[in-house]
Order: C-alpha cells, then sequence, then structure tokens
C-alpha cells in the first residue's frame, strides 16, 4: 500500500512542480530575451538565431528558478491535500508522517542533483557559449553589413547599401562608398554580389558594376573623376575590420574548476582568486537549498493539527521563512565574494534551516504513528 501511495503523493507533487517551472522559467526568460533584441534588430540576425542565444542563457535561469517552484508546488500540493482530508485518512490508516513526507523528500533530493549539477557545468557552459556567440555576432561585419534598403556604417569610413538579398546569400543593387581617405573617396556600385569569408576576412565579391574615383585637391575642391567598369570586382573588407579583445569569462561563466584553480597565465583568475573562490562554493550551496525549501513547507503543513480557518496563516509563514533563507543566502554569498570568513556561514544556514524543520517535523510524536484527530482540544482547533 505505501508503494502505491507514494507514487500517488510523488504524481500529486510533480504535476504542479512542472507547471510553475515552466511558468516561473517563461517569465525569466522572457525578461532576458528583451535584452537580447538589439541582436536580432540591430545586427540583422534571423529569429532561429534569436532563440538560440536565449535558450543558452536557461540553464542559468533554472538554477534560481528551481527551488522557488518546488517551493510553491510543495506549498500547494500539501495544502490541498489537507483540504480534500486525504491526509487525515492517511494517518487514520496508520501512515507515518514520515511516509507521506518520503516523496515529497525524493523530488526535493532529485531537484537539489539537477540543480548542482546545472550550477556546477550545465550553467556556466551555456553562459559562456552565450557570449561566445554574443561576440561572433557584435564582431560579424558581415551580417551587420547587409540590410536590404538600408545605408549602414559598419565601421568609420565605410557605407554600405544593397536594394535587397536573395535567399541564397546573392545581394542585389550594391553601393559601396569608402571614403577612408578623404582626398581620394571610392565608390564601388554593382547589380549583383556576395559575401564571402577569406583568409583574412570578409570579401565582397561584386558583379557587373562600376568603381568612381574622385581625387581632391589640398584645398578641397573637385578634382578629376574616374570611371571604372568591372565583370567581376572582389573588394577586401579586413582593413576596416577593427582588432576586438579576447572574450573573457567571468565568474558565471567559468567551470567549477577554473574557479577553484585558476590557470597560471588566468590574469583575471589571478586578481579575483577570493572572489572565484566564494562563487565556487555559492554554486556548492546551491544544492541544498531545494531541500531546505522542502522542508520548511513540510514543517508548516504536514504536523498542522485541524483547523476550520484553513492553513493561510501557516502558509505565509512559511512562504516567509523561504524568503528570508533565500535573502540571508544571497546577502551572505555577496559577503563571502570580498571576504572568505563568511564561506562557513554560507553552509551553515541552509543547513539550519533543515536542522529547524526537521525538529518542527519530529516535535509532534517523532518516530510514531501520527494521527489526526479532528476533536483533539488545541488552540487551533478552538479557532
Amino acid at each position: 500500500m505505501l508503494k502505491g501511495l507514494s507514487r500517488y503523493i510523488f504524481l500529486q507533487a510533480l504535476g504542479p512542480l512542472v507547471l510553475a517551472t515552466v511558468v516561473l522559467t517563461g517569465i525569466v526568460w522572457l525578461t532576458q530575451a528583451l535584452r537580447m533584441l538589439d541582436v536580432l534588430i540591430m545586427q540583422g540576425q534571423t529569429l532561429v538565431t534569436f532563440f538560440q542565444l536565449t535558450a543558452l542563457a536557461l540553464p542559468s535561469t533554472l538554477v534560481i528558478v528551481l527551488p522557488i517552484s518546488l517551493f510553491c508546488a510543495l506549498l500547494y500540493t500539501l495544502h490541498k491535500l489537507i483540504t480534500d482530508s486525504e491526509i487525515v485518512v492517511m494517518f487514520s490508516a496508520g501512515v507515518s508522517l514520515w511516509s507521506v513526507a518520503l516523496p515529497i523528500l525524493t523530488i526535493a533530493f532529485a531537484v537539489s542533483v539537477l540543480v548542482l549539477s546545472f550550477s556546477v557545468y550545465v550553467a556556466p557552459a551555456g553562459l559562456r557559449e552565450l557570449k561566445t556567440r554574443l561576440y561572433d555576432v557584435r564582431t560579424d561585419v558581415a551580417s551587420s553589413m547587409i540590410r536590404e534598403g538600408t545605408f549602414t556604417n559598419p565601421t568609420a569610413g565605410l557605407t554600405v547599401y544593397v536594394r535587397d538579398r536573395a535567399a541564397d546569400g546573392t545581394t542585389h543593387g550594391i553601393l559601396v562608398h569608402d571614403g577612408r581617405n578623404p582626398a581620394e573617396p571610392i565608390t564601388y556600385m554593382a547589380e549583383t554580389g556576395s559575401l564571402v569569408k577569406g583568409p583574412r576576412g570578409p570579401l565582397l565579391v561584386m558583379f557587373n558594376g562600376n568603381i568612381q574615383r574622385v581625387s581632391r585637391g589640398a584645398g578641397k575642391e573637385m578634382g578629376a573623376a574616374t570611371l571604372l567598369y568591372f565583370d567581376k570586382y572582389t573588394f577586401d573588407m579586413s582593413a576596416y575590420i577593427q582588432d576586438h579583445p579576447a572574450v573573457v569569462y567571468v565568474g558565471r561563466e567559468r567551470y567549477f574548476s577554473e574557479l577553484i584553480n585558476p590557470a597560471p597565465d588566468d590574469q583575471y583568475g589571478q586578481l579575483r582568486r577570493d572572489k572565484l573562490r566564494a562563487d565556487a562554493h555559492e554554486r556548492l550551496v546551491e544544492g541544498i537549498y531545494p531541500v531546505a525549501l522542502a522542508l520548511i513547507a513540510l514543517a508548516a503543513l504536514l504536523p498542522a493539527p485541524f483547523n476550520r480557518r484553513g492553513y493561510a496563516m501557516r502558509m505565509v509563514v512559511a512562504a516567509g521563512a523561504a524568503l528570508g533563507l533565500r535573502v540571508v543566502g544571497f546577502a551572505l554569498a555577496n559577503a563571502s565574494q570580498n571576504n572568505l570568513d563568511f564561506v562557513p556561514l554560507v553552509y551553515l544556514v541552509p543547513i539550519a534551516a533543515c536542522a529547524i524543520s526537521l525538529a518542527a517535523l519530529g516535535g509532534v510524536r517523532f518516530g510514531r504513528t501520527l494521527r489526526w484527530l479532528p476533536r483533539r482540544p488545541g488552540r487551533e482547533r478552538r479557532a
């Protein structure tokens, strides 16, 4: 009977957990996606690229969302089981408190393992790939210069215009104005062309066009103009591409090993060794919070005596305790980045919350069968 009961409670809690995770993740994802709209609008990227970039940030979002959605789902599930008198029936049938709590704690431990794996490896892998992709997109002259019906300035002294662009990448109605040398500006015009990658940078291959060159004197007066027609001309754009600094991965974008032991040639890591070690401890402690929040929910509702007025106050107290726990945890994590002496407290706070919640659960006939007696006298019963 207990196996079937545990499976029933497990499934009752799993559904709200999935729903809460999807809703909260969607909200957070939307706020992050709005920050990347410049990639879609300013850099001329496709919707596929946009969704790929935003998906890379989801693992780091789940590290924060999963404990919160777990806590909300457990409060909902426990309250529903109590108000529907299912918990009353279970306890009346001789089911112990810990037998009811076991499937819920199983979900909590599974979420803890998932959060820990995301925090240690999956989330930094996604964030560093996101940073690399954004760096490539924002420094990609080839994609930023080809915008239909728009004059673009991919770099100082260069103006590019194309009338339209086909699905295969072929452009029509090309105009390129090279004003790098004010004394001798050059304008390239072509019927068709395409942008290809060369060994040193992008190359604009133009077909059936002309080159207009104007020479100005020292007094800026208009000089002689020359016109040259061509069937094919390759314009090397590598000279207009500025050298960009190498990508540097910060704390959240580093793997766990890079936080604990930065490479000797890692200037960023060597200058911030204490901060990175504090980040490493914060990632480890993230795996404790799902269990701590689950125990808070259990301690708030599972031993509660019968109350006709409901259990809203207990749920509010549990929510306040969970919020306070996370606020204190974040504050200590930030403090440990400046002073490693706070690191033990980073672990102590969630572990203490687990101990207090376990004590609250065990305080009602600890280790014995708990029977829910609707007529049992007590303060909440008289209310």
